[in-house]
């Protein structure tokens, strides 16, 4: 029983960073009807770059999280504005292709700029040590991690619900032709839509960053997101949180029961093993919109 509870909670810890970059991809798919795959080099260059600024540059903690979240911001103006827009109306498997090409340019900044190598951030900015539940220890960096996704999370969801840009994101998301009659600038809200994004990616790649070390492989988590994403439904804030979470619950379960009989890295397919299975059954995703074209 203790393996089990201390598994479950680990999973909510790991999970809840997939349901955050898997937001990240759901905010421009609903605004753009563009799978960003480039959102998981963002989690290497967000790393970095706090790691550039809080250990090289020895800058204070919240003036290195301010200067990763406005370089992830210009990044997002220049790719939406530079690589994006011209391929409005193009065939679906351009932006797809564009946006892998800019996933690896980031693994190539990674390696050219930071040589690729493992680094860590010294200090956590994150508090260390554990709490003591009952016969349960939980690591707090793992906790507060998970609070830090939950509150950005939140924050979004509101400003989806509450605001005018928010608003302006959700008629553009339904309808683009409808939202330009309606007198909103649609290539703003692309733009918005981006910096958002890249924004969370930025602070999912700096609590990885934190948690599990910088490197070049934390875009495999970003990949991990993508079948959150394909799980809980592409246009579904509330389904890539509910799919985040279930991932990373399984893929702890997984490591933890099963370990022993696999080599490590297979634990790395079980997400996707998982989402061909639910795909099969719900092609669209469990809160997915299912499209229903008439000839």
């Amino acid at each position: 029983m203790e393996l089990f509870l201390k598994s479950l909670m680990l999973g909510f810890a790991s999970g809840g960073i997939y349901s955050l970059v898997a937001v990240s991809y759901v905010i421009i798919y609903k605004a753009t009807r563009i799978f960003a795959f480039s959102q998981a080099g963002m989690l290497i260059i967000g790393a970095y770059v706090m790691w550039q600024c809080l250990i090289v540059w020895s800058l204070p903690i919240w003036l290195s999280i301010l200067i990763s979240l406005a370089i992830g911001a210009a990044i997002a103006l220049i790719i939406e504005r530079t690589c994006t827009r011209p391929l409005i109306g193009q065939p679906i498997l351009a932006p797809i292709v564009v946006t892998l090409g800019i996933m690896l340019l980031f693994r190539g900044i990674g390696l050219l700029f930071w040589h690729g190598e493992v680094e860590g951030y010294g200090a956590s900015f994150l508090p260390l040590g554990a709490w003591k539940i009952g016969f349960m220890s939980l690591p707090k960096i793992q906790a507060y991690g998970f609070i830090v996704c939950m509150v950005v999370i939140a924050l979004l969801i509101s400003f989806y619900k509450y605001t005018r840009t928010g608003l302006g994101m959700r008629v553009v998301h339904e309808d683009h032709l409808v939202a330009q009659n309606l007198g909103i600038n649609v290539k703003r809200i692309f733009q918005f839509s981006w910096i958002f994004s890249c924004m969370v990616a930025v602070i999912a790649g700096m609590l990885l960053g934190n948690i599990q070390g910088v490197g070049l492989d934390l875009d495999a988590n970003g990949l991990v997101a993508i079948a959150a994403v394909l799980f809980g439904g592409m246009e579904s804030f509330g389904g890539a949180v509910i799919a985040g979470l279930a991932i990373g619950i399984i893929q702890i379960f997984v490591i933890q029961y099963l370990g022993a009989l696999m080599p490590g890295e297979i634990t790395m397919l079980v997400p996707f093993v998982f989402l061909l299975l639910i795909l099969i059954i719900k092609p669209y995703g469990l809160f997915g919109l299912v499209r229903i074209e008439r000839l």
